[in-house]
């Protein structure tokens, strides 16, 4: 080895480090408020199930509520149903298929 090299300055840390103490952890949504991925993956697992031909009965829980209703499709924020409504995904807690 060449023992020739320049020296390098190691800058002292005279104070206590806090690093990873300001966590915000959130079962329901990412950090940038996006859906949890337990609940994207409960969305795609219905849209991917051999019996969703065209529509679905599900059971959605959201903030507010819990019903029954039939979805048909998504997009990047909501689920949409068979008679036209936009369940927003954001607001979803758990969701099952009957």
């Amino acid at each position: 080895m060449n023992k020739n090299l320049p020296r390098v300055y190691v800058n002292p840390i005279n104070k206590e480090l806090k690093n990873n103490k300001d966590i915000f952890y959130s079962k329901q949504n990412d950090v940038r408020g996006n859906p949890s991925g337990n609940i994207m993956q409960k969305i795609n697992e219905i849209f991917a199930n051999p019996h969703h031909v065209y529509k679905s009965k599900v059971n959605i829980v959201t903030k507010d509520n819990s019903f029954d209703t039939i979805i048909v499709g998504k997009n990047n924020r909501d689920l949409l149903t068979l008679n036209g409504e936009a369940i927003n995904i954001n607001d979803i807690i758990d969701i099952k298929r009957i």
